[in-house]
């Protein structure tokens, strides 16, 4: 049987059952950066406002180690410090949670054995499961593109700002699709994909403390989160950037399916931890 037979089916039911709250979602992370760029438009009306505003920025180490450095003093500029890394906390958690929430838990609340009765390939849950969130990744980049170009920001900055922020949900999802191979428990994935998000902000935060904005610390382009804001959205950007993201992404979800292809339905890789030798 093709291995990804049903996933068309698998991926309406996602969209129906989670229709209400990606909805929500797509559409309150969207907002975050469009109503931020409205903000700074009417809080810093000139360029010497704007460019007062960056400095005081720079010369606080602590707002750099939590959102990174300000590339350029307009109001494409500021949103994008401000709104990208801020945006990641709101897009790689769901993205992780709607990842394990369509296969690990799935797998433990026994659905996808009475799924694998039917004419389900091993495959399709966890293509499903992708091609939902990572869709949903990428209209939150058309919409936060789309509005950011509505009040007047360049085209070729909303569009890099927007895809950036899908380019971290990308690869987490695809983290996440793994994680879910490795352990039996969906708490388990959920714990270790957010361990490692919350260990790529750490490498961000301190490459970019440790270098300057043009000459970031190597960790920086070690993060995943680093290379969000690596892309210079507004401020002369770096298309090639994206080959980072896009290329861990497609890596990572290749050792999901090579892994899904070797496990027990049910199962993880890794061992399970023992419980207590006596009651």
């Amino acid at each position: 049987m093709n291995e990804l037979v049903g996933t068309g089916a698998l991926l309406r039911l996602i969209l129906r059952r989670d229709r209400i709250a990606l909805a929500l979602w797509m559409i309150l992370v969207s907002l975050v950066p469009i109503s931020m760029a409205a903000s700074y438009a009417k809080l810093y009306p000139t360029a010497e406002s704007l460019q007062a505003f960056a400095d005081a920025i720079m010369s606080n180490p602590a707002e750099i180690g939590v959102l990174g450095f300000v590339y350029d003093s307009t109001i494409g500029g500021l949103t994008a410090w401000r709104a990208g890394l801020n945006g990641a906390f709101l897009i790689v958690p769901v993205s992780v949670l709607l990842i394990i929430r369509h296969t690990r838990t799935e797998e433990e609340a026994g659905r996808r054995e009475l799924l694998g009765a039917s004419v389900v390939g091993r495959l399709a849950p966890l293509t499903a499961a992708l091609v939902a969130v990572f869709g949903a990744n990428l209209m939150i980049a058309l919409i936060i593109a789309g509005g950011l170009i509505s009040l007047g920001l360049p085209a070729a900055g909303s569009l890099t700002f927007g895809l950036s922020a899908a380019s971290a949900g990308w690869v987490f999802a695809a983290c996440a699709g793994l994680v879910a191979q490795l352990v039996e428990s969906p708490g388990a994935a959920r714990g270790i994909t957010l361990a490692l998000f919350g260990m790529a902000w750490l490498m961000r935060a301190a490459g970019d403390l440790g270098g300057a904005p043009g000459a970031e610390g190597w960790l920086s382009w070690l993060s995943p989160l680093g290379w969000l804001r690596l892309t210079r959205a507004f401020a002369g950007e770096q298309w090639w950037v994206f080959v980072l993201p896009i290329s861990l992404a497609i890596g990572l979800a290749a050792a999901a399916y090579a892994l899904s292809a070797r496990r027990d339905l049910g199962a993880g890789l890794l061992p399970s931890r023992l419980g207590p030798a006596t009651a």
